[in-house]
């Protein structure tokens, strides 16, 4: 017996339409569709498109980043965990107490500053006491920076008041702490140096030294110090 029909209505292949011709007719309905879109949708689009091209062009798909607090001499920077107030600044060749001296082609630039630590436990600066490492200088990214000079790793530290030692900081007891960077011949010309004040994120615990450690890693810009530096000879 021979069967006819359909098949339970299945279009037989010879009668399916090539995938190319579907493509053809999709692209072709697309395109009619398009075509006959209102003129004035067209010109509105265009004029989106452009105001999103400029806006790129000036930066404002970028991040908005918060502008540090701009602060002179004798004003307090204040943040989390530590204050400080940049008192002046000069440029020398050397520091004769400390046994510095600027080699050619470089001069120091000496800080004077008073400090206070604002958190419940002592503080080095420059140095690590009891497993706490502030990081204010001497790192790839210290908590204290000079604005347009890369981060140096050979800053001095030391008391005012002539102390000898390392410097540390009790909770809550102003100190008077002097730094000196050693920056080239050429920098600060004019004599106008800034001071970069990071905010202090807290990273506990490492894997080697102790879960007990603490480390102070820079987190946002806080504040940038701006001073006059004077020349002495």
């Amino acid at each position: 017996m021979s069967m006819t029909g359909d098949h339970g209505g299945a279009t037989p292949a010879a009668s399916r339409p090539a995938p190319a011709q579907v493509v053809r007719h999709a692209v072709s309905r697309w395109t009619r569709g398009i075509a006959e879109l209102p003129r004035w949708i067209w010109f509105a689009a265009i004029a989106v498109a452009a105001v999103a091209i400029v806006v790129a062009a000036m930066g404002g798909f970028t991040r908005a980043e918060a502008s540090p607090t701009l602060r002179g001499a004798d004003e307090e920077v204040r943040t989390s965990q530590y204050a400080i107030t940049v008192l002046d600044a000069e440029f020398v060749t050397e520091v004769e107490s400390e046994y510095l001296e600027a080699e050619p082609g470089e001069k120091l630039l000496v800080m004077s500053t008073r400090m206070e630590n604002l958190s419940d436990a002592p503080i080095g600066v420059g140095t690590t006491v009891d497993r706490i490492s502030t990081g204010f200088v001497n790192t790839g990214r210290p908590l204290l920076d000079l604005a347009g000079v890369p981060a140096s790793d050979s800053v001095a530290v030391w008391r005012a008041d002539g102390s000898s030692g390392q410097v540390i900081l009790q909770p809550g007891v102003p100190s008077q702490v002097t730094f000196a960077w050693t920056i080239p011949e050429d920098a600060f010309l004019d004599g106008s140096v800034a001071l970069d004040v990071h905010e202090v994120q807290i990273q506990r615990g490492a894997v080697i030294l102790s879960s007990r450690a603490v480390t102070w890693r820079p987190a946002a810009l806080s504040a940038r110090i701006s001073v006059t530096a004077q020349e002495t000879r």
